[in-house]
């Protein structure tokens, strides 16, 4: 986990992780906002060579970054997260940002298969899996 928590809170400043109640809506927000402005970065940089099913997943990407996934934050509000838990969001945010970054230099014919990685990724973060033993 202190290896995947290093990478999310590089990236995202001031990343406070799910370990405590209060942090955990900062956190989601945290991420969801890093993946939706490397979002608009990509929309802007590649305008009008994104074809028209690439605008469209991106612009229900970016919903899904301006809004809370009202599911995900019913389900880590209040609850008892353990260790192997709260490794395993680290690692949902892990993924999410890493996905996001391979944006930055993306031409438009590769943005299908990330804007597709991009919604696996929030899906998958919907039910974390928990960490056996120490995550990366």
């Amino acid at each position: 986990m202190n290896e995947d928590l290093a990478f999310v809170s590089e990236r995202l400043p001031g990343y406070r992780a799910y370990g405590e109640e209060d942090a955990r809506h900062d956190s989601d927000m945290r991420a969801r906002a890093f993946v939706g402005e490397r979002l608009s970065e990509a929309a802007s940089r590649l305008g009008d060579a994104l074809d028209d099913a690439s605008r469209k997943r991106l612009d229900a990407l970016l919903l899904r970054c301006i809004f809370a996934d009202n599911a995900f934050v019913a389900a880590i509000e209040h609850a008892e997260l353990d260790e192997a838990m709260t490794a395993a969001l680290i690692r949902s945010d892990r993924a999410l940002v890493e996905c996001a970054e391979r944006l930055s230099g993306a031409a438009a014919a590769e943005m299908a298969e990330l804007l597709e990685a991009l919604e696996r990724q929030f899906d998958e973060r919907r039910a974390p899996q928990p960490v056996s033993g120490e995550a990366r």
